[in-house]
């Protein structure tokens, strides 16, 4: 992450109403270092573990690219007589020639032309920002919740959990309460005791272990809703889908295990909230380390090994996703931002998903999107002119370009409304970043960083800010299963975004917001609360078990009910 800030109330509000905050990004992301990513196929036993390599990220470089000017006629170098531009800045480079050419001779004009005073129809918003009507006015964190986490969603949960149960219970010779079928109370109930360890930061204590459960430990609340081996055989049979049927469909999507209550999650998403002006799109890597025929691994990111997640949000199945021939970057591009197609809105990504040809696909129908994102330093679109300190030999002759440059010189080539930034942040460090935005040359005069970078920096927080969030407080808990570390991934997603309904709607009502701690709490407590009722009234409870219940429904009945 680009920031290790706690967020508060106020940094969460700043960016639901769109508040630009410079310093909580000053450098580009971290997630923008070079990181290598390698497919783990380790689906099963006998099966040779076999990796494939991934390109990484590396918006910023340690060095410079080994690629090899073409000998191209009229092509122009910056000269110390032409290092000023039209605005007469001396850390922007001018070009000599009014045209430069790339090694896929891919025409830049060096020069901006003239724009109308008129805003441009692509960079005029439509449609209404924010909680939808549904959820506008609602407050209530359970309501909230349910609003992602629907009945459908719990429903579905209920049938394949029951029938896991069912087939497991034959493998003991005497069934107690404890491998008895559940209900759609009881899973409610083990929904809430995983919110209460996220809030509680308990969900590293193991269940085999007692930790969770000791009242030593984590007081009585654990134990009230249900007891340490119920949960445990639950969270064992927790299933999302027929397994009956997993193996056929799996040979078209290896995300048959979580895939329908995923579809689920997303189109509630979707219907909820509608984005702002801009958005961001990046990656999530969730920790897995078990058997999964797409783990990743990527030694730059902290837990190194899991389950990638491109953020708006879609599955990254590695070399079995099915991208209909597009390449991987494109593909996400288009999927993630389907909802908002025709909008004109910006999104903000990093080099794993830009490119040229995606840039200007993104400007005609039916997509009528504008994008800002690093580019990597390999595309052939970025003429050599633009790179630094780049040594060719050709004919036995080493030829140096751009070796006069310095530390916060900026280059602009221009494609339509393509503009194509070169910066140098650091004397090891090159940017390249496009813009579809009609950008034109512009810098900051105090600190001579372009106002694309800075815009960049205000707007790619999204997912990082989403990733802290998760760190904060997270549902994952230790799993051999990586249908579980998805299912943990998605509660995770589920009450962050009720939490950001949730303040949303509350300071619009102009009331106090409840820190997201006790949110959480609330939430707990409105989720057990049913089940609770139950147990209360089972004749068999034992006496000890049902004060502490007792104690939990009825906080100031000083009378012990029995």
């Amino acid at each position: 992450m680009s920031s290790r800030r706690l967020l508060c109330v106020e940094s969460i509000m700043r960016l639901l109403m769109d508040e630009d905050d410079d310093g909580a990004l000053e450098e580009l992301s971290d997630s923008e270092t070079e990181d290598t990513e390698l497919v783990d196929n380790v689906e099963g036993d006998n099966q040779s573990e076999e990796s494939s390599l991934l390109s990484g990220d590396e918006d910023i470089h340690e060095g410079v690219s080994g690629a090899l000017m073409d000998d191209v006629p009229g092509l122009a170098t910056p000269s110390a007589s032409n290092e000023l531009s039209s605005g007469n800045d001396p850390s922007i480079l001018a070009f000599s020639s009014s045209t430069i050419r790339s090694r896929s001779r891919h025409v830049w004009v060096t020069r901006k032309g003239r724009t109308s005073n008129r805003t441009a129809a692509i960079n005029i918003v439509r449609g209404a920002r924010g909680p939808t009507r549904a959820v506008k006015d609602i407050v209530d964190p359970l309501m909230l919740f349910e609003q992602f986490i629907t009945n459908q969603i719990v429903d579905e949960i209920l049938k394949w959990t029951n029938l896991e149960i069912e087939m497991k219970r034959q493998n003991y010779e005497s069934i107690s309460s404890t491998q008895k079928n559940t209900s759609k109370e009881e899973i409610r109930a083990l929904l809430g005791i995983m919110v209460l360890t996220a809030a509680l930061k308990d969900n590293h204590l193991t269940l085999t272990l007692d930790e969770l459960f000791s009242s030593e430990y984590c007081g009585t609340r654990y134990v009230s809703c249900m007891s340490k081996d119920r949960c445990e055989f639950l969270l064992l049979c927790l299933r999302f889908d027929d397994r009956a049927v997993r193996l056929q469909r799996q040979i078209n999507d290896p995300f048959t295990p979580i895939r329908d209550i995923w579809e689920m999650l997303i189109v509630q998403c979707r219907q909820n909230y509608v984005p702002r002006t801009n958005v961001t799109v990046e990656e999530q890597l969730l920790a897995f380390r078990g058997r999964c025929k797409f783990r990743m691994y990527i030694p730059n990111k902290p837990d190194k090994y899991g389950v990638k997640l491109k953020m708006m949000c879609v599955p990254y199945l590695g070399k079995v996703t099915n991208t209909g021939g597009m390449p991987f970057g494109e593909y996400f591009v288009k999927e993630l931002t389907r909802c908002i197609h025709g909008t004109n809105r910006n999104v903000t990504m990093d080099n794993w998903f830009t490119s040229i040809p995606l840039a200007k696909q993104l400007l005609q129908q039916p997509y009528k999107l504008i994008i800002l994102g690093t580019l990597r330093s390999n595309k052939r679109e970025i003429p050599e002119e633009m790179k630094n300190k780049k040594k060719s030999n050709r004919n036995n002759q080493t030829t140096e370009v751009n070796a006069s440059r310095k530390v916060n010189t900026s280059m602009f080539v221009y494609d339509g409304p393509l503009t194509l930034l070169s910066f140098i942040p650091k004397p090891s460090k090159m940017v390249y970043m496009l813009s579809s935005c009609d950008e034109e040359a512009s810098v900051n005069p105090d600190n001579k960083k372009p106002r694309m970078i800075e815009f960049y920096n205000s707007t790619k927080g999204g997912v990082d800010t989403f990733d802290q969030m998760c760190s904060v407080m997270s549902w994952s808990r230790e799993t051999n299963r990586w249908p579980m570390c998805v299912f943990y991934g998605m509660m995770n997603v589920a009450c962050i975004n009720s939490y950001i309904l949730y303040c949303h709607n509350v300071s619009v009502q102009g009331e106090k917001i409840l820190p997201r701690r006790d949110f959480m709490m609330k939430l707990h407590s409105q989720l057990v609360e049913p089940w609770l009722k139950i147990r209360h009234e089972i004749r068999t409870m034992p006496t000890h078990t049902k004060n502490k219940i007792t104690e939990i429904l009825f906080p100031n009945n000083d009378e012990n009910q029995g």
